[in-house]
C-alpha cells in the first residue's frame, strides 16, 4: 500500500539557538522602546545562562508537540496511539502482526467503511438525492434484511409517497445486495422551544435568534434523546446575558423522539 510522507512543520522544529535569538531580539526591542541600553545577551552573560536552558526546553517541547500531533493521524500513529485508532475502527491487532501491517489493515478499513450497508450509509445516500432534506434509516424494522429510510424535503416537511419512491429508485445503484430497501415519508416530531432572552445593550437580537435556531437544529440532527439542559446551554451566545422561562414542548423534561421520525424545531423567543 502506498504511503504518504509526514508533513513538514518547521514552526515546530526550532533549535535552542533560534529560540534564544528571538528572546534576545525581544529584550533588545523592549529596551530600545524604553530608551534604555539593551542588556548583554551573549554566551557567558547572565541572561544567556538564565534563558538558554529555557530555549532548550521549548525546543524539546516543540518536538513532543509535533509527535503528539501526528499521532492523531492513522498513517503516522504508532504504539498505543495506533491501538486507539484500531479501537475506533473496531479492529484489534493480531498476535504476531507488526505495526506496519496493522496500520495498512486499519487504513484499508477506513477507506472502505462507506458502502458496508450501515444505517449511516443509507442516510447519507438519501440526503445526496436532490430534494431530500433529512433522512433517518432503521435496520431490521420489518425483518433481518430490511432497511427503511424516512425522509423529509428541503423544507423539513414530509415528502409525498411518489417522491419517496423516486428517492428509492435513485438509491438502487448503491443498495447492498440482499437488502430489502424501502423509502417512506418521515414522521415529524415537533420540538417546541420557548424562552425569554436577556440581551446585552445594542445586541443584534434578530441575528442572535437566527444563530440560536441554527445551533438547536444542529443539535437535534440524528438524536433520539433530546436533553432539556443541553438545549438550554445553546442559548448562551455573544450578546445574551441570561435567559428565563425556558420550556421544551411546554415542560422541563427530556424528550424521546421515535426512531422513524425527524425532529422539526419551533423556537419562540418571547419579549
Amino acid at each position: 500500500m502506498a504511503t504518504i510522507a509526514k508533513p513538514e512543520m518547521p514552526i515546530l522544529r526550532e533549535t535552542p539557538d533560534q529560540i534564544y535569538q528571538r528572546i534576545a531580539n525581544r529584550m533588545k526591542a523592549h529596551a530600545e522602546e524604553r530608551g534604555e541600553t539593551p542588556p548583554a545577551t551573549e554566551e557567558g552573560e547572565i541572561f544567556y545562562d538564565l534563558l538558554y536552558p529555557l530555549a532548550e526546553e521549548i525546543s524539546e517541547q516543540q518536538q513532543l508537540l509535533e509527535y503528539a500531533f501526528l499521532q492523531g493521524f492513522l498513517p503516522w500513529a504508532d504504539g498505543e496511539f495506533l491501538q486507539a485508532h484500531g479501537y475506533l475502527l473496531g479492529l484489534e491487532q493480531k498476535e504476531g502482526e507488526d505495526e506496519e501491517a496493522y496500520r495498512n489493515r486499519l487504513i484499508e478499513r477506513a477507506r472502505t467503511e462507506e458502502g458496508n450497508g450501515r444505517r449511516s450509509d443509507y442516510e447519507q445516500w438519501a440526503r445526496q438525492v436532490a430534494g431530500v432534506g433529512g433522512a433517518v434509516a432503521i435496520e431490521k424494522e420489518r425483518h433481518d434484511l430490511s432497511v427503511d429510510v424516512y425522509i423529509t424535503g428541503q423544507d423539513g416537511q414530509p415528502v409525498t409517497e411518489a417522491f419517496a419512491q423516486q428517492v428509492r429508485n435513485g438509491m438502487e445503484a448503491k443498495r447492498v445486495a440482499l437488502h430489502d430497501l424501502q423509502v417512506h415519508p418521515a414522521v415529524l416530531f415537533p420540538v417546541g422551544v420557548e424562552v425569554k432572552l436577556l440581551y446585552q445593550a445594542a445586541a443584534d437580537q434578530s441575528a442572535i435568534v437566527q444563530l440560536i435556531t441554527k445551533r438547536i437544529q444542529d443539535y437535534l440532527k440524528g438524536r433520539t434523546t433530546i436533553m432539556y439542559q443541553q438545549i438550554g446551554a445553546l442559548f448562551f451566545v455573544d450578546g445574551v446575558v441570561d435567559y428565563t422561562g425556558y420550556t421544551l414542548n411546554g415542560g422541563e423534561a427530556n424528550l424521546t423522539k421515535p426512531a422513524n421520525a425527524v425532529s422539526t424545531l419551533s423556537l419562540a423567543v418571547v419579549p
